[in-house]
């Protein structure tokens, strides 16, 4: 079935073409995380300026929420996915099939747009077979599913296995053999195009897919195509913050937003991802033995794991305080009354943690890896850390406490944020990405 939202939307692109008629397509925003908060961000802003409709087999109510007033066409089965549990399901590749299935049940009218905008989810790419060969697909592949081509999902917070890797490994077989043959098919199209969300992420491509990686290519750059218009390489189109949930200075609400937070200790680090080996939130406590600062974790994540967090803190001797769900201007608050913004994730895809606390000022200590090193290089707003080296760790926390060193960083960072990493800078990207 499909349904607009209520709310304005441009008539025109530039003031006198007909506005560019999008579908965008992922398969479950369930777990609403940082990737399904920045498309629903970036589907907002854009219902401003196409004419935007959303497919998916799965929107929860608290993902409708987010898109708020935007005028966006949502195209959604009678009934939400029920995605099959269990080993059988996924040594069958149930969740796969099962989805291909329920795109085949749904009534899109392919006339009526001009591109489609894939984004990386279980589910997604399942919709390739079905759209008509002449539109243009470009299929933001935010990271090749970690399941399937890396074990860091399969590993409890400690880093221990969570069964033999050589199992899972195949486990996962026909999961990521149907997974090469809908990204092959992807480029067999001609006028297709496929993306990472960082440069680390486009190296990424080359090493899961084998397609070519161009270390020149800039944001939004169209890749290279033979003579039938099929894309020769893989290209990035990176994540972005919407700029004015950032403030650089506190609003009144947000000084009061403080409030709200009890215990809150005068000394922190805060970490953003839901409690995992693979953002590297047990580490993150390790690097925090003996400097007297307190371990704010915001994310969530299993009860079990959250106890454990708080053991381990306590046996080393660090408060470990994991939040609720937070509002925004919470969020923020939360943010700039920091020391910083921390993380030791593995081989962040992209990562917008440190992005946003360079927004308002707040010095970002990442490590040393992945889609931080790609954003974070660039520009001196906090540091990048081995992630075994504690003593540059300990280091960076004093340094982090210097007021004339967080000032710099801060001046550094704002500008640089507002210059790679708003929705304009997205949308621009994303329009060369789909026009021919």
């Amino acid at each position: 079935m499909s349904r607009r939202l209520s709310g304005s939307m441009a008539d025109s692109k530039d003031g006198g073409l007909s506005a560019l008629r999008v579908l965008i397509v992922r398969g479950s925003f369930a777990s609403l995380g940082g990737a399904e908060r920045e498309l629903l961000q970036l589907i907002r802003a854009t219902s401003q300026r196409w004419d935007v409709s959303l497919a998916s087999l799965e929107l929860t109510k608290d993902a409708k929420e987010l898109l708020e007033d935007a005028s966006v066409r949502l195209m959604l089965p009678k009934e939400s996915m029920k995605w099959p549990q269990g080993a059988v399901a996924e040594i069958m590749a149930k969740a796969s099939t099962s989805a291909e299935k329920m795109w085949k049940r749904m009534d899109i009218p392919w006339n009526e747009f001009d591109a489609v905008h894939m984004s990386v989810c279980r589910g997604t790419l399942e919709l390739l077979p079905l759209i008509p060969a002449h539109l243009p697909v470009h299929y933001h592949c935010l990271e090749p599913p970690r399941w399937l081509y890396e074990d860091v999902l399969h590993r409890n917070m400690d880093g221990s296995p969570k069964r033999p890797l050589w199992l899972t490994k195949m486990l996962f077989t026909r999961q990521r053999r149907r997974d090469q043959r809908y990204v092959e098919r992807l480029l067999r199209r001609p006028k297709s195009s496929i993306s990472g969300n960082s440069m680390w992420i486009q190296h990424r491509l080359n090493t899961v897919y084998g397609i070519a990686s161009d270390s020149t290519k800039e944001n939004g750059e169209a890749p290279k195509r033979d003579v039938e218009g099929r894309p020769l390489e893989a290209t990035h189109v990176m994540h972005v913050i919407d700029w004015n949930l950032w403030p650089e200075n506190p609003t009144q609400q947000e000084k009061d937003s403080l409030k709200d937070f009890e215990n809150i200790p005068k000394e922190y680090i805060v970490t953003v991802g839901r409690i995992s080996h693979v953002k590297g939130t047990w580490e993150t406590l390790q690097s925090l033995k003996d400097t007297g600062l307190t371990l704010i974790q915001v994310g969530g994540g299993a009860d079990t794991d959250k106890g454990a967090l708080i053991e381990e803190g306590k046996r080393i001797g660090v408060e470990v305080i994991c939040m609720p769900r937070l509002s925004q201007t919470q969020l923020c608050a939360l943010i700039r009354s920091a020391r910083a913004m921390v993380s030791h994730a593995h081989h962040e895809p992209f990562g917008l943690t440190p992005i946003e606390a360079m927004a308002i000022g707040v010095p970002a200590l990442m490590v040393d890896e992945g889609g931080f090193s790609c954003t974070m290089t660039p520009v001196e707003s906090g540091r990048l850390l081995e992630r075994h080296d504690l003593g540059a760790w300990k280091t960076s926390y004093l340094d982090a406490k210097d007021t004339a060193l967080r000032e710099v960083w801060a001046k550094a960072g704002r500008p640089y944020v507002e210059k790679h990493f708003t929705l304009e800078v997205q949308i621009a990207a994303l329009e060369r990405m789909m026009s021919f």
